[in-house]
């Protein structure tokens, strides 16, 4: 398979996993409405500690808090859909067929990641025009700033793959998923400032790129340029996710084949 054959066959599979989106219109809306109902939440309760004089976050715990929960689900979505791509075909019965493609893996996950992207952007728009419109938030989203979290997305995708490649075995991941992603949400920072975690929980938090990916965003947002160690971090973090999730995925997909466990659901 040449490159332009490629893509045309990971577009026809963007196409087909928005065409599988919008069959489930019910969920597809509820998704949509889901991210402004979470940041009208955040965003009253951040007003409620400011004007109960509370301190301790730049630009004040609205701000922080809501600019957590923006990035948070424009990376959330990134890693969930990369992850549940391989999932999904195994639902469906269709896993196997896409194993005989060239290319097979990496076009269905790619596909779902890339679609996914767009659903980011879309939950991005109407949380921040929230934040703006009904909160008095000022954002001052700059063009670097949204490079920044287009980057960030980018640095979970590898990481998703490696979720990817464990549903191959293990078929049920969401409860994995969400011990996951609590954590995350606990240990990065997305609700509260780092400094405010016991000594020994702040280790973890620099050991996990989101939150890095959270204090650059803020800090482009609150200062007007993003810290050189988060620049640094974040592609490092996201070609070593990418090396992990690509060998995880093979090494899966291997003894999945070895052990007889490719279309069993």
């Amino acid at each position: 398979m040449d490159v332009k054959e490629y893509f045309t066959v990971l577009w026809a599979f963007v196409v087909r996993d928005w065409q599988r989106r919008w069959s489930y219109k019910l969920n597809f809306i509820a998704m949509l409405l889901y991210p402004i109902v979470w940041v009208s939440v955040f965003g009253v309760l951040g007003r409620t500690i400011d004007d109960a004089g509370g301190t301790g976050a730049p630009g004040g715990f609205s701000m922080y808090m809501v600019t957590g929960i923006i990035t948070w689900r424009f990376i959330r979505v990134g890693f969930f859909d990369s992850s549940w791509s391989i999932r999904w075909e195994q639902h469906i019965g269709t896993f196997k067929n896409i194993y005989m493609l060239p290319n097979h893996l990496m076009i269905p996950v790619s596909a779902t990641a890339l679609s996914g992207f767009t659903v980011s952007m879309l939950n991005f728009v109407e949380m921040w025009l929230v934040a703006e419109l009904v909160f008095g938030i000022s954002l001052n989203m700059t063009v670097p700033s949204f490079l920044f979290l287009v980057l960030a997305w980018l640095s979970v995708i590898g990481f998703g793959f490696a979720i990817a490649g464990v549903a191959i075995l293990y078929k049920e991941i969401q409860a994995v998923f969400t011990v996951i992603f609590f954590s995350f949400q606990f240990f990065c920072g997305v609700f509260f400032p780092v400094e405010a975690l016991p000594s020994a929980a702040q280790y973890i938090s620099r050991a996990i790129p989101i939150t890095y990916a959270l204090n650059g965003i803020r800090t482009s947002i609150t200062h007007g340029y993003i810290p050189t160690t988060d620049l640094i971090v974040m592609p490092v973090a996201g070609l070593i996710g990418l090396a992990i999730g690509l060998i995880t995925l093979q090494l899966c997909l291997k003894k999945a084949l070895r052990d007889g466990k490719l279309e069993r659901y």
